[in-house]
């Protein structure tokens, strides 16, 4: 099972959040600046775990909530 956990990036002049996609503690994917806020980030990797989105499709379903 795919798991989605929300990575902090702290830059010098700002900090973003990010998505990893982990499986059985193998790092599948991930994509480090979504968002500036972790909330936005955090609901994000929640509908991707609860929709059981596979790891294939993470950076579609991503790229796709960004451009709404």
């Amino acid at each position: 099972m795919i798991h989605y956990i929300v990575t902090k990036n702290a830059a010098a002049d700002r900090t973003r959040y990010g998505i990893t996609a982990v499986c059985e503690q193998t790092e599948l994917d991930s994509i480090d600046d979504i968002a500036p806020t972790l909330e936005e980030t955090a609901a994000l990797a929640a509908l991707l775990q609860e929709n059981g989105v596979s790891a294939a499709h993470f950076r579609d379903i991503v790229e796709d909530y960004l451009a709404r």
